[in-house]
């Protein structure tokens, strides 16, 4: 009997190999056909390098404003994209991969955003606010007039960086566009003051939406809480805003008696112009935790002028309890250029306790006379100037000190013609004695 499996072989099989093979390429091509069709209508091929721009891990600073919609994800990664492209240019490249986060997103009108190209033919505009790591930026899109059509059509508004000893309570995101801690109450208006050499300080009220504040010019705004990170450590204080260099949180040892000081009709701008030296000195330092200001009591020199004073200092920690490290005491007479009185690192008192009292000295040309300006902060209830003759003790926190007052020796001797004479001034205050800082030449 021969072989008879040959006879009983199936004559379709061939044809139905065939047919599966086919059905199978075809079913691969459209599945493929159907991925590049996803691809092409969400936008989410490799070419951008965000996959997606998440919540606000940020302590104090959640996700707000009224436009935060974190499932509108192909404009908010359209805004990430465009501040990664232009990071580079700030100084503030974003790795790709590295996590971008929505701080904030909301419509804001277009003219509180300055001069800004892709904005100038619309009246409103969508702000959003992102942060990478210690890095945030501000961009917006027109929702009116040219570019209103498109959804991703986004400009740079700026970027700046963030440590985490400066935005406790605030921060500059870019040039007119602030961000406040979540502890800054929903809606609150702030107390504003402008300054102007030629006018009078203006007072207005400047409101904020969920944290976001939009003011560029060179104001003072009263803060209700500017310091301390626990719940208890709540400290009043003021924001300075600069055009250029941004938000500038600082406590204050009275916030009544500092804000009515600075804003008086006749006083305020010298005040200012004085706060806002010590100010500028100060942060150049990059010390501490915390900026504290005060504006101090005017001098009245005896040509008649006054000087108008203030110091800003370095708190050594965030709590209460928390001692000076460094601080400026800067003076102005009329629209000359700021004194530097002092600056300086401030030494602690013997008894080890937190240093908060600060005093300063310095010859100043008064009238073609040589006078000793003594100016220090409200812990201060008296002063000794030791000069060579001996020790001389006055009331007060400060004062200006004709040389005709000091124990002065051998510098009025004839021949030893010397106009401003070595000293050493002291301050007296409950923490202890308080030497003044540098310099007192």
């Amino acid at each position: 009997m021969g072989d008879t499996s040959a006879a009983h072989r199936d004559p379709e099989a061939p044809p139905r190999r065939a047919r599966t093979i086919t059905i199978v390429a075809i079913v691969t091509v459209l599945v493929l056909a159907a991925g590049w069709v996803v691809l092409a209508f969400t936008d989410e091929s490799d070419n951008s390098p965000t996959d997606a721009v998440s919540e606000s891990t940020l302590p104090g600073y959640p996700t707000r404003g009224p436009r935060a919609d974190l499932d509108d994800q192909r404009a908010l990664v359209a805004a990430a994209d465009l501040w990664r492209e232009d990071g580079a240019d700030d100084g503030l490249e974003i790795p790709d991969g590295q996590v971008i986060e929505l701080l904030w997103a909301g419509d804001v009108d277009s003219l509180a955003l300055g001069s800004v190209p892709g904005l100038r033919s619309s009246f409103s505009a969508r702000l959003v606010i992102l942060r990478s790591d210690n890095a945030v930026a501000a961009l917006a899109r027109p929702l009116d007039g040219a570019g209103s059509d498109d959804e991703t059509a986004f400009t740079m508004l700026g970027a700046s960086s963030i440590t985490t000893s400066r935005y406790e309570r605030g921060f500059t995101v870019a040039r007119g566009v602030l961000l406040f801690h979540e502890r800054m109450q929903r809606g609150m208006s702030l107390e504003t003051a402008t300054f102007s050499t030629e006018t009078e300080p203006a007072l207005s009220e400047t409101p904020t939406s969920d944290g976001l504040l939009l003011l560029s010019a060179r104001a003072l705004l009263r803060i209700p809480d500017a310091g301390g990170t626990a719940a208890a450590d709540v400290y009043a204080g003021f924001a300075y805003v600069h055009p250029s260099s941004g938000l500038t949180m600082l406590q204050t040892e009275d916030a009544d008696r500092d804000w009515s000081a600075v804003t008086d009709p006749k006083r305020g701008n010298a005040r200012f112009a004085a706060l806002s030296r010590a100010i500028i000195t100060a942060r150049d330092e990059q010390r501490g935790y915390r900026l504290r200001a005060s504006i101090l009591e005017d001098q009245p020199l005896p040509s008649g002028e006054r000087l108008a004073l203030a110091s800003v200092s370095h708190l050594e920690s965030q709590g209460r309890g928390s001692g000076i490290l460094w601080a400026a005491v800067i003076a102005v007479r009329g629209d000359e250029d700021p004194i530097v009185l002092g600056a300086g690192d401030v030494a602690k008192p013997v008894n080890g306790a937190p240093q908060l009292p600060v005093i300063a000295a310095r010859w100043v040309r008064d009238d073609g006379v040589d006078v000793l300006v003594v100016a220090g902060t409200r812990e201060i209830t008296s002063f000794d100037i030791a000069a060579s003759g001996g020790t001389t003790s006055f009331a007060g926190s400060g004062g200006v000190v004709d040389r005709s007052r000091l124990a002065l020796t051998w510098e009025d001797e004839a021949g030893n013609a010397v106009s401003r004479p070595a000293l050493v001034v002291i301050g007296m205050s409950g923490a202890g004695p308080v030497p003044s800082l540098e310099p007192v030449s």
